[in-house]
């Protein structure tokens, strides 16, 4: 019975055999029954019974491989540990570093200080969820604020976020289900962040926006607009030393079915104190002012609804659509006597606008 030994003889002859049967048409590489006839032929010829596992492996050999009288030398380098002991405490040198400039920048954001140079009093309009590519954003309201914003002496604009609907993974079927593309979306992003001359004082990432925030960035970056992931706590500084803490995020965590604004007020009562809380999402609005005695400050819990009128979701969950506070104006008065009259909120653009408007025709 032939021997099954595979020696280098054999496989140099299997070799030179694999090389005549592609001349005569043979594809070792090709079909299963090219495979096998050339295996056979090749046994036939040599004598040599080869396991067709064996005969494969010797076709991958040859594919892959030179004649050995081709095959250079070989010389292996030597090539130094990417770390040794030098490079070792560089690289903790670094870490460390790299942790305190993080750390630093971390205690910075807890209470990030913003300095209003304009005197007198001055306005923020939070703008709710925008939504501007969905079929059911509001835009005659939307252009209509904007213009207010804009037109406003004193007044800054921010938004808690969600700007497009921007539907990834599986929720990519909804754009069949809206009449504008996602190039068309990300065109009505640019213009309501850009184009409509909007003073930024903050923007904050929603949800939606977080699904892929690249475009929104790359905005912010181009016109130096001040981004969160989210959320964000600052403090204004008004020229005549007054200050205001803000805590403003797409949504609080906690949920109430008697009260709109139960994560707002627990934030309010376990987190740091606040002249005002501020949040979205949830496509409803509502105020709230409070002085807490125990603590020893007057502060509003504040919800926007923002511009999504239309809504096929919730009307299958039966929820009703709120017709008012799709945005809301706070307005700080830095020459109030009093801590309730130094922050006054509006669920009307247009009134919070006019009352801006009359405090700085007062203290003129």
């Amino acid at each position: 019975m032939p021997t099954r030994e595979i020696t280098t003889e054999k496989i140099e002859a299997a070799r030179q055999y694999i090389a005549q049967a592609r001349q005569q048409g043979y594809k070792s590489g090709g079909t299963p029954s090219d495979i096998m006839v050339s295996r056979h032929a090749y046994i036939s010829e040599t004598g040599h019974e080869v396991p067709l596992r064996t005969w494969r492996s010797w076709v991958a050999l040859v594919d892959n491989t030179a004649p050995p009288e081709e095959t250079p030398d070989l010389v292996l380098e030597e090539i130094a540990q990417e770390y040794d002991t030098d490079g070792r405490q560089a690289l903790v040198d670094h870490m460390s570093t790299r942790f305190e400039r993080r750390q630093e920048i971390a205690k910075q954001k807890a209470w990030r200080k913003v300095y209003i140079k304009k005197p007198g009093p001055v306005g923020i309009c939070w703008i709710g969820d925008p939504h501007v590519d969905d079929n059911g954003c509001n835009w005659p309201m939307l252009r209509e604020h904007c213009e207010l914003i804009t037109k406003t002496d004193g007044m800054f604009a921010a938004t808690v976020g969600d700007m497009s609907n921007n539907w990834i993974g599986r929720l990519q079927r909804l754009w069949a289900d809206q009449d504008t593309s996602k190039d068309s979306a990300r065109a009505l992003v640019k213009w309501l962040m850009h184009d409509a001359g909007l003073p930024w004082l903050i923007v904050l990432l929603g949800n939606h926006d977080a699904w892929d925030p690249e475009l929104i960035r790359s905005i912010c970056d181009t016109n130096k607009i001040w981004l969160e992931d989210w959320q964000a706590r600052f403090e204004l500084h008004f020229p005549g030393g007054r200050t205001s803490r803000i805590h403003a995020s797409h949504n609080f965590k906690g949920h109430s079915m008697w009260n709109t604004l139960h994560g707002h007020q627990k934030a309010a009562h376990m987190s740091s104190e606040a002249h005002l809380y501020i949040a979205g999402h949830t496509h409803n609005w509502a105020l709230h002012q409070e002085e807490n005695a125990s603590r020893g400050f007057v502060y509003w819990l504040a919800r926007c609804r923002g511009y999504k009128f239309i809504d096929d979701f919730a009307d299958k969950l039966g929820h009703f659509s709120q017709a008012e506070g799709a945005s809301i104006v706070s307005v700080f008065n830095p020459e109030a006597k009093t801590e309730s009259a130094f922050l006054q909120c509006f669920a009307d653009v247009e009134i919070g606008a006019d009352y801006l408007t009359w405090l700085r025709s007062k203290t003129k």
